[in-house]
């Protein structure tokens, strides 16, 4: 007998000759077998002198030099090296590996809930006919080879559903992994909703854990993904910051969950390119509405650090290993060690400080420059450029002086040039080191390229706020978080002049409404609340707003308010008013939702508990933190929606005053407004509705539909708006849009539910009104989008006026 081995690459392995291998022509080795049971000590013995990549390029066949058998035969059982030496390892799996699959689950807990058992996580093990219990990556190997890993994927959720029914604890989540290659045939979806079906297992129940292992086309992927999403079914991307398409599927998947990959989370305290990336990744996703899971949590330093990130649901061997009985109760959490600081990252760029005021080349007639000056009264100078590369300044006085005859003229030369990627160390020792007079500073590309100016002194304010508010910003509110709100308070309290003001700020059944709609419309309630009491207290100079974290705030004031109560009322009064868009409207019309314990829950309201410092000041934000937690049962005891202020004997509890009428009016303002725009000129010119935004600076972006629901001419856009919102739009087809068909069929103006656009990645509400031709015949819909700091200001607006 024979070993034939045949390999195209070409460097052909020493050991091959060592093991007596002769080379027949240019690719073909030959091996001499003594009898048929030396076939599997020598493929082993070659497997472990050979290169697995070497392997994975080499093709066997055994021959039975005495049957001669033709080539075609012989071609026949050629089959890929490791195939055979598996085959031959493990006869067994010839009548099938699925009978030999064990399903190991391991638990992902929550940190926020005393290491409640969130979930489980569905793992595959094999256990061999003498016991050994092969790994995951151990099993998917040996199918890879049989070319079996679909029908093992397969089996596996099979067995995993079935234990779900019959060992998890009633309502106890099931993550299941699933292979792309899997999840794109056409036959999988049917007959997993039959296993769904048949084992009465909730869908909500199961969460799709898409596994990362392999490249995959991002735009099907989303598609299917979605697809299981209309079902009722959950999908979390497994490996983020590992995979083939990490950021294409990040941005395509609508997922409700994201693992981190254990590479970032593993000792990520002890890596500063770990940590970054892992808090990048915590931002996106919040951003994003998913909920980060970090996994490969195997030291104590590891939990601390995804506590500082706000990461509450983690999974990995410090907590649980795998275990074929999935664990039930809570785990033991272990205490976070006070010792470990976070190191904070500056967020700091340029970009969010400059302005863009007009630029000219430096050749422009003059005449050009004046009129400028002329039609923008606030404008104090305009920037210079030689082909795109600012080179001087030229001020309102000196472009509308009678003695000056050009440009270059009247113009100065710029103080400082400065690139659009400098650090915030940087610019803050060029700002000590300059010390002059007002003069902007331009700020320029890559490639030199003018972007906008900088004046030193604004630069100097933002420094002040970042001195006093820290870097340390909520991704979702924008507002102080973290370590840099703990100091501000600890601050505030040290100074023990008998004058605080703390104000704790929660959403009543917060938690109830995320789990009835889902994390996307949560972050969008948080924004709302974050939005009103920025534009509540934005005259209150001497306070600092902050986000706890969730639902919970803070208004932190050095001194009693004597507005405090009205201000509250109102923003519980706007807070009403804008969160109504976030509810389905049965619930609306019921005043309450239910979830799916039956509870049921009133809409939107918040509470308030007031620290003031009247029995005694508080040691720390400790004590500060517990006051307040008595002061929130005081305000459930009442029902909630109060506000509750600490008081020596007991504590006053204040309900909130009605709704404005100017506040329940906003919308028809707003419509009315869209309205009056019929009857402005539009056109084809993108800038055609400038004026408008000026006026009405709340709306982003306005476009025109025709009666069919195609877009007549391109979007107008904002110019505060410009470069996130995307440009074009004429002869899109919208009419399958809930506006346009709501519009068409009632002849009722529309506005939407809040909801989180793609286009600027922000929380927005869409509004539409009905255009008319001739003889009242419907003619077509203009459409208006406003963000949520626009709604929160223009009802701010409205209650002042």
């Amino acid at each position: 007998m024979e070993l034939l081995l045949k390999f195209e690459g070409h460097h052909i392995p020493v050991s091959w000759k060592r093991l007596h291998g002769m080379r027949m022509g240019r690719n073909v080795w030959v091996f001499k077998l003594g009898h048929k049971d030396d076939v599997l000590p020598l493929m082993h013995q070659l497997a472990q002198d050979t290169d697995a990549q070497v392997l994975a390029l080499t093709l066997v066949a055994v021959v039975d030099v005495a049957a001669q058998q033709s080539a075609a035969m012989l071609l026949d059982t050629a089959v890929p090296f490791m195939v055979l030496l598996t085959r031959l390892r493990y006869p067994w799996l010839h009548s099938g590996m699925e009978k030999y699959v064990e399903v190991h689950f391991q638990p992902i807990i929550d940190l926020s809930d005393g290491g409640r058992i969130y979930a489980h996580e569905a793992l595959c093990r094999l256990r061999t006919p003498e016991g050994q219990l092969l790994t995951g990556y151990e099993t998917f190997t040996l199918a890879r080879h049989l070319g079996r890993v679909d029908a093992l994927d397969m089996a596996l959720q099979q067995k995993a559903l079935q234990r779900k029914v019959s060992d998890f604890e009633p309502c106890v989540t099931l993550f299941l992994n699933v292979l792309p290659s899997t999840l794109m045939q056409p036959e999988w979806p049917s007959q997993f909703f039959q296993w769904l079906s048949d084992y009465g297992v909730d869908h909500h129940e199961v969460v799709i854990e898409v596994v990362e292992s392999e490249k995959v086309d991002p735009g099907g992927l989303a598609q299917r993904c979605d697809e299981l999403r209309s079902q009722g079914l959950r999908i979390a991307l497994d490996d983020m910051g590992a995979g083939f398409n990490c950021l294409s599927v990040l941005a395509m998947v609508r997922s409700d969950f994201i693992k981190v990959d254990r590479g970032l989370v593993h000792e990520a305290r002890g890596s500063r390119v770990r940590s970054v990336l892992l808090e990048a990744l915590v931002s996106m996703a919040e951003r994003l509405g998913a909920t980060v899971i970090a996994e490969g949590l195997e030291r104590q330093e590891d939990v601390t650090f995804c506590r500082a990130l706000g990461i509450n649901l983690v999974q990995g061997f410090l907590l649980a290993k795998p275990s074929y009985a999935p664990l039930t109760g809570k785990l033991g959490v272990p205490p976070s060690e006070k010792t470990i600081k976070m190191q904070r990252v500056d967020r700091f760029c340029i970009t969010d400080v400059i302005e863009s005021p007009p630029a000219f080349d430096i050749q422009a007639p003059l005449t050009l420059v004046r009129q400028a000056f002329r039609e923008a009264p606030e404008l104090p100078w305009c920037v210079l450029t030689d082909g795109d590369r600012p080179v001087g300044v030229l001020h309102r006085g000196k472009a509308l002086a009678r003695n000056v005859r050009t440009v270059a003229q009247g113009a100065q030369p710029l103080h400082r040039t400065l690139p659009f990627n400098i650090g915030l160390t940087a610019l803050s020792r060029s700002l000590y080191l300059e010390r002059v007079e007002a003069t902007p500073w331009a700020v320029v590309d890559e490639q030199g390229c003018y972007i906008g100016t900088l004046e030193p002194m604004m630069l100097v304010s933002h420094l002040l706020a970042r001195q006093e508010h820290g870097a340390s910003l909520h991704p979702l509110s924008q507002l102080s978080t973290g370590p840099t709100l703990r100091q501000a308070i600890e601050m505030r309290i040290a100074r023990k002049h008998g004058c605080l003001e703390l104000v704790y700020i929660d959403l009543d059944h917060f938690k109830a409404f995320n789990d009835r709609y889902g994390f996307v419309r949560g972050d969008a309630m948080i924004r709302t609340l974050a939005e009103i009491l920025r534009h509540v207290f934005a005259m209150s100079t001497e306070c600092m707003l902050g986000h706890i974290g969730g639902d919970d705030f803070i208004v932190l004031f050095d001194q009693p308010d004597p507005l405090l109560i009205p201000q509250l009322q109102r923003a519980m009064a706007q807070f009403y008013t804008l969160a109504r868009h976030l509810y389905d409207t049965e619930d609306l019309q019921r005043g309450y939702f239910v979830t799916e314990d039956g509870e049921t829950h009133p809409v939107a309201s918040m509470s308030v508990s007031c620290v003031n410092g009247s029995t005694g000041m508080p040691q720390d934000s400790v004590e500060a933190s517990a006051r307040a937690a008595k002061l929130k049962k005081v305000g459930k005891t009442a029902g909630g929606n109060v506000i509750v202020v600490e008081a020596v004997s007991a504590a006053r509890v204040i309900q909130p005053e009605g709704c404005n009428p100017s506040m329940a009016g906003w919308e028809e303002h707003v419509l009315d407004i869209l309205q009056r725009l019929l009857q402005a000129p539009r056109g084809r010119d993108v800038r055609a509705l400038d004026h408008v935004f000026k006026a009405y600076p709340f709306f982003e972006v306005l476009f025109e539909l025709d009666a069919e629901g195609v877009q007549t001419y391109a979007n107008w856009i904002n110019p505060a708006m410009y470069g996130r919102i995307r440009a074009g739009g004429a002869g899109a087809n919208r009419s399958g849009q809930s506006y346009f068909a709501h519009v068409r069929d009632s002849g009722q103006p529309f506005v939407s539910p809040i909801y989180l656009s793609s286009a600027t990645e922000d929380f927005c509400l869409t509004i539409a009104v009905p255009i008319y031709g001739a003889a009242r015949r419907f003619a077509g819909v203009l459409v208006g989008d406003l963000n949520l700091a626009s709604m929160a200001s223009l009802l701010e607006n409205r209650v002042a006026a």
